[in-house]
């Protein structure tokens, strides 16, 4: 058993449920995951994260890897206190502080968001699961078994047909696709990881399939870009009803919590989106 303490202004439970990670459950308290090619299971108990690994040959890397993948020395107060500006946020805040956006891999945030188009998260985490059980590696811990998600390579050695096979529909020849280009460094993510959000999004986008809420998506989960902003149903529903109480387009919508929230309108989103989905939209909206 690892140890990672103190930890403090952290839920790990929001962090986790929240949509923006899609390779974890809960199971008596204990959330099970993989991250790293390491089957994690991990509790959290008041400050203290406790951590049982499928490898726990290097216990520091270990800690250091999840400090790092939780964003744990990132000041939240700071954030939450620099959008906490109403009454809707006030609330969210409340109910979910302590949710933190994650540094997740780059290349499985990047393919997990392209099997997200159109989807729920349920037959998201079906997907990932039946690819990773298809291409990737096995690995075991408390009698469970899961697998690794498999790297660019390994499903550019397999086809189009296979992923198909898995489920994906139309967004298999999309994921085929964005393996081959990170796998033949057309895009090389050691360099996108070091651009601006613009430049990053631009690239992301100049993908096959992957449109303006997938390049946010993993701008935001993966490469720390707090101003990126990922439009979906949730999010212009609360922009046009909570703020704007009119229609609005993307670049509307957008300029609005930018001008409103500040630099952390990433954060502002993801605060008020968790708690539409899981409290409901109608509870905000009574605030």
């Amino acid at each position: 058993m690892i140890e990672i303490k103190p930890v403090s202004d952290f839920n790990l439970y929001h962090t986790l449920s929240c949509g923006q990670a899609f390779r974890w459950y809960e199971d008596d308290g204990w959330f099970y995951g993989v991250v790293n090619n390491k089957l994690l299971k991990i509790c959290q108990e008041d400050d203290t994260l406790l951590v049982e690994s499928s490898d726990e040959s290097d216990p520091i890397q270990l800690q250091q890897y999840l400090w790092h993948y939780f964003d744990l020395g990132r000041d939240l107060s700071r954030i939450l206190d620099s959008i906490n500006k109403d009454q809707y946020m006030n609330v969210s805040i409340e109910v979910c502080r302590g949710m933190r956006i994650m540094n997740q891999d780059l290349w499985e945030c990047l393919g997990s968001f392209i099997l997200s188009q159109n989807n729920n998260v349920l037959r998201i985490k079906q997907m990932i699961r039946k690819i990773s059980e298809e291409f990737g590696n096995p690995i075991s811990l408390d009698e469970r078994t899961d697998y690794t998600f498999p790297a660019p390579e390994m499903i550019t050695n397999g086809s189009v047909d296979q992923l198909f096979q898995c489920g994906l529909g139309y967004r298999a020849s999309y994921l085929f696709n964005a393996a081959a280009v990170v796998a033949e460094k057309q895009l090389d993510l050691v360099w996108l990881k070091s651009q601006s959000y613009l430049v990053a999004k631009q690239e992301l986008m100049s993908l096959r399939g992957i449109g303006d809420k997938v390049a946010a998506c993993v701008s935001l989960f993966s490469l720390g870009h707090g101003e990126a902003l990922p439009i979906d149903v949730w999010v212009r529903r609360i922009a046009e009803r909570l703020y704007l109480k009119r229609k609005a387009s993307k670049r509307q919508i957008l300029e609005f919590f930018h001008d409103y929230f500040g630099e952390y309108i990433g954060y502002a989103q993801q605060y008020l989106f968790h708690y539409a989905r899981t409290v409901g939209f109608k509870e905000l909206l009574d605030h």
